[in-house]
């Protein structure tokens, strides 16, 4: 799956994480990269193009319970 990730950083102190988003659309991405732009302290922005795989934990987990008392096996 290919997503848009959006960061803002500062120089010398680096990226924050805490304005990291994911978007699949990049006109979305584009728009929150605006968005932090416009706000106070930051002096970059970036956007890269990624490949994520989106798996669950859980579906993982259910694949191995093989008994009617929900066991967990190896196989």
């Amino acid at each position: 799956m290919k997503v848009y990730a959006v960061i803002a950083g500062e120089d010398y102190a680096g990226q924050d994480f805490d304005s990291l988003r994911l978007f699949d659309c990049r006109s979305a991405a584009e728009a929150y990269e605006k968005e932090l732009q416009q706000q106070f302290g930051v002096d970059y922005t970036l956007i890269e193009e990624r490949e994520v795989c989106m798996e669950s934990a859980i579906a993982a987990n259910a694949s191995r319970v093989n008994t009617a008392d929900g066991i967990h096996t190896p196989w």
